[in-house]
């Protein structure tokens, strides 16, 4: 009898929810399309600077249309080129207009909010899923990142999509979730390498799950996992191994490294003597000095473990500095502002979009809400696979340096957190009344000031917390009972 109530009263709120969803959808795509109208005459208009990211991207997307199918002479200066070749088969599509692309991304990226939604309802509560979807469709930095052809675009819907197809997996008969989980983790790891890291955590948690759940059959779904991983990742290796063949092998990890783990590194990008700050520097003049070091030529996996060891060698000669400037990694990890500019700057992109100038969610507002929900997970045992990937992958940041477009990974699953807390708080408010916003308010406010929050990212967090609150109280008429995977998940 109480299971089919539960059932009567998740039919009876689908319309409500329905329509919340679809309200969501909306506001986030007329959003990204306000922002692209607002950016194109930038984007679009003025050639990118050359070296950049915007400039790498479509130059070798170009060749590849132009049937150089190994991305032409600048694919040797991108380790990582899988997003190139799909942006390629877009701009192909698209009659070769770059609108095309970023139309795809604009809308691929609206639909990230129903993917949180969905992986929220599933793990917590529906009124953690609304919140969720909401937070990401109001998420500045992730709209700026879509509209602009650079491969940062489409971290946040593949994120969103491998925890979703992740968490499905762990229901009977989900082989198609298992091999999605797989497809989106290689995607992930062909758009950010370091994130690559975080597999191997999602599937030991995949099959610690199953093992609780009494599932018999825990193989089945890794190798699935494994498979969806290699079906996207293979055919790029390939391509990596006949590119260097022909002399267009790519290694950037090791300046990457030593920019990040040297005597004058702060965390950030920091510029390196005799290097350009871009990635022809990072590529030619990194080669040029390392062959002026070693007195010969190398190849670029040579040039690597070069700058490798001359991290190593910091490191040993002044270990104390080197763990703090760990400690400096990962506050750069949850900073409030968009730091790192490589072409295209938040904060210059915001004199000519509204979208941009609006009061809208930032990683300030995003970050100290996401600790609390992480926190409350922990304590709860529940959705420690969101957990799980943000300590990973926030981990996999501190060899290299950090910037906010490599953080992008972290925005997806902080911002299902960041809706934990606020439905916390709403559930306090209801037990203990409006004064508990006398407390949380402050606190978070001085926690997102701790990381660098400006006056009017803590009074947003302070609306968003107040308003969050309140929404997730009423929006419990159309919770459903939540299955029994949620504890553990």
């Amino acid at each position: 009898m109480q299971d089919q109530r539960a059932i009567e009263l998740s039919l009876a709120n689908l319309p409500a929810r329905r329509r919340a969803l679809f309200t969501i959808l909306a506001v986030a795509l007329g959003l990204r399309l306000l922002h692209l109208w607002s950016v194109l005459p930038v984007e679009l208009g003025q050639p990118p600077e050359v070296g950049m990211d915007r400039w790498l991207n479509t130059h070798i997307a170009e060749a590849v249309t132009g049937r150089k199918w190994l991305g032409g002479w600048s694919a040797a200066y991108d380790s990582s080129p899988g997003y190139s070749y799909l942006l390629a088969a877009l701009y192909w599509f698209s009659g070769r207009n770059w609108l095309g692309p970023l139309l795809v991304q604009s809308l691929l990226g609206a639909c990230a909010p129903l993917c949180l939604y969905a992986l929220g309802r599933r793990l917590f509560s529906v009124s953690v899923g609304i919140v969720a979807a909401t937070f990401a469709a109001l998420f500045s930095p992730t709209i700026f990142y879509e509209a602009l052809l650079v491969k940062f675009a489409f971290v946040p819907i593949t994120v969103a999509c491998a925890l979703l197809c992740l968490v499905r997996a762990l229901e009977p008969g989900a082989d198609a979730s298992a091999v999605g989980a797989g497809l989106t983790l290689g995607v992930l790891a062909l758009l950010r390498p370091n994130g690559g890291i975080v597999a191997p955590t999602m599937l030991l948690w995949l099959a610690v799950s199953r093992r609780r759940h009494g599932f018999p059959d825990i193989r089945r779904p890794l190798l699935l996992v494994a498979a969806g991983m290699a079906i996207v990742m293979v055919p790029m290796l390939i391509r990596d191994r006949i590119a260097a063949a022909h002399g267009l092998e790519s290694s950037l990890w090791g300046i990457h490294f030593y920019i990040g783990t040297n005597p004058d590194a702060d965390g950030t990008y920091v510029s390196v003597p005799g290097v350009r700050e871009d990635i022809l520097g990072h590529v030619d003049d990194a080669r040029q000095v390392a062959e002026n070091a070693s007195g010969h030529a190398l190849t670029p996996s040579e040039v690597s473990a070069f700058w490798f060891h001359r991290g190593l060698s910091f490191i040993s000669a002044q270990p104390g500095t080197y763990i703090i400037l760990q400690g400096k990694k990962l506050w750069h990890a949850f900073e409030a502002d968009e730091s790192g500019s490589f072409g295209d700057d938040f904060h210059e992109m915001r004199r000519v979009s509204p979208v941009l100038q609006a009061p809208l969610l930032t990683f300030g507002v995003i970050g100290p809400l996401g600790l609390l929900g992480l926190i409350l997970s922990l304590m709860r045992r529940q959705g420690l696979m969101l957990s799980l990937f943000v300590a990973t992958y926030a981990l996999s940041m501190l060899p290299f340096f950090v910037a906010g477009r490599y953080r992008l990974p972290l925005v997806p699953p902080m911002i299902v957190l960041a809706a934990v807390g606020v439905a916390w708080l709403g559930d306090a408010v209801r037990r203990r009344g409006q004064r508990v916003f006398l407390v949380a308010g402050p606190g978070l406010g001085a926690v997102a000031v701790s990381f660098g929050a400006n006056l009017e990212q803590v009074l947003v967090l302070i609306a968003a917390l107040i308003l969050g609150a309140l929404a997730s109280e009423r929006l419990r008429p159309l919770e459903e009972r939540a299955p029994s995977h949620r504890r553990t998940a």
